[in-house]
């Protein structure tokens, strides 16, 4: 009887050897690779204009934006002894601060209302944050027929309890707090959810403790709260400052800078520069001081939020 002899086993082999090219994928180099495209986007389309505005901002341009001349500090001297320019600084202050303060003081209140977990809280959540999710293009024309002086929803209501010709958007402070509302009324339910983000961090312990030691809150709220919330606030505050900075769709389609420049802001006078009058010169000086002061506000809320987190203050 012939007896049945097994194949020795074979030997496991061992994991297989990866080769130079399975080596460099799994590399940095791929990942530098991968990086190239966004990074000569940002080169080309970013930092490419704003090097080429800083360095216009010191020539003489002339209608097709070609250099003619340098020009040193002309530019920005001229910017400064035009008086509408000084108006329009003093336009976009006034609505600077009314804009932010109101936006993020109103975010704050819908924010500590809508903590609170309910079916109620969030279908006044999406109602609220409609606004937010619509174009400025449609905002600014919703509110154009509300304000409307012959027609307009504002109009009618008003002349229900005797006030008639009521033409908000004809004079200058009137149109300007019209800009304000409509910003805040965009911008704030924006706001919110980025303050109800941080309320929510907020450790459930120390909810319950503040709820028993102060049922009413305000102490709660000033020395436990806004503490806590600080880094958030920095941020939203320096959200809402570079929003309002760039304001210019709401004041083309409602006012176009008037009555009397009265609602001429910042980013719409660059606009006038540019394309109405053609001052390219200027305007890439007025294009230089928004990047520097934009810019140094971000840097400076960025500092103050590291210095908040790694306990350097």
């Amino acid at each position: 009887m012939s007896t049945l002899v097994e194949p020795a086993s074979q030997a496991s082999p061992g994991p297989a050897k990866a080769g130079p090219g399975a080596r460099w994928l799994a590399g940095p180099g791929v990942r530098y690779l991968l990086m190239l495209p966004p990074a000569l986007m940002v080169i080309g389309f970013v930092v490419y204009p704003m090097v080429q505005t800083v360095i216009h901002s010191f020539y003489r341009l002339d209608g097709l934006g070609r250099v003619i001349g340098f020009a040193g500090f002309g530019n920005y001297s001229a910017l400064f002894a035009n008086p509408v320019f000084m108006q329009v600084l003093r336009n976009t202050a006034i609505y600077t601060v009314f804009a932010v303060v109101l936006s993020i003081a109103l975010a704050f209140a819908l924010a500590l209302l809508l903590t609170n977990r309910g079916i109620v809280n969030r279908l006044l959540l999406v109602g609220i944050f409609s606004p937010t999710v619509m174009p400025t293009i449609a905002a600014a024309n919703i509110w154009l027929y509300f304000l409307a002086p012959q027609f307009g929803l504002v109009t009618e209501l008003l002349g229900k309890v005797g006030i008639s010709q009521a033409n908000i958007l004809g004079e200058p402070g009137s149109a300007l707090g019209a800009l304000v509302a409509l910003f805040v009324w965009k911008y704030a339910p924006y706001f919110t959810l980025f303050l109800m983000a941080g309320l929510q961090s907020i450790p459930q312990n120390v909810r319950e403790a503040m709820r028993t030691e102060d049922p009413h809150g305000w102490q709660s709220l000033r020395k436990v709260v806004l503490p806590i919330m600080a880094p958030m606030l920095a941020f939203v505050v320096t959200l809402a400052v570079i929003y309002a900075m760039e304001t210019i769709d709401p004041i083309y389609v409602m006012t176009q800078g008037g009555p009397a420049n009265g609602t001429n802001l910042v980013m719409f006078y660059l606009y006038q520069l540019g394309f109405n009058y053609y001052a390219w010169g200027p305007a890439a000086a007025l294009s230089a001081l928004l990047l520097g002061g934009l810019s140094s506000l971000s840097a400076l809320s960025l500092i103050a939020l590291e210095r908040r987190a790694f306990h350097w203050a």
